[in-house]
């Protein structure tokens, strides 16, 4: 997975982004912030487990996350997930 590919995520989930030493992510609802997560500015592969860690941030299981990345989930899903996961009320 590519930094680029990342990033499409965040935006697809409306997520707020702030350019610090990385790109930091966060999913604002009801003016709050819910969660986070993080990638650095590099271009090209996200090597290491970083994938992982930016999966266990969005707090989604490998299904979930390849679902989000397919298209198949979006922002409104994405919050009924987390709802039913017991993330967000």
């Amino acid at each position: 997975m590519r930094v680029r590919e990342i990033l499409k995520l965040f935006d697809k989930l409306q997520m707020k982004i702030r350019e610090s030493r990385d790109t930091l992510a966060f999913l604002v609802i009801n003016g709050k912030i819910a969660l986070w997560t993080k990638v650095p500015h590099k271009k090209g592969e996200i090597k290491g487990k970083l994938q992982y860690f930016i999966r266990q941030q969005l707090k989604l299981n490998e299904k979930e996350f390849q679902d989000l990345i397919k298209c198949v989930i979006w922002r409104e899903e994405y919050i009924k997930i987390l709802k039913k996961k017991g993330f967000i009320r």
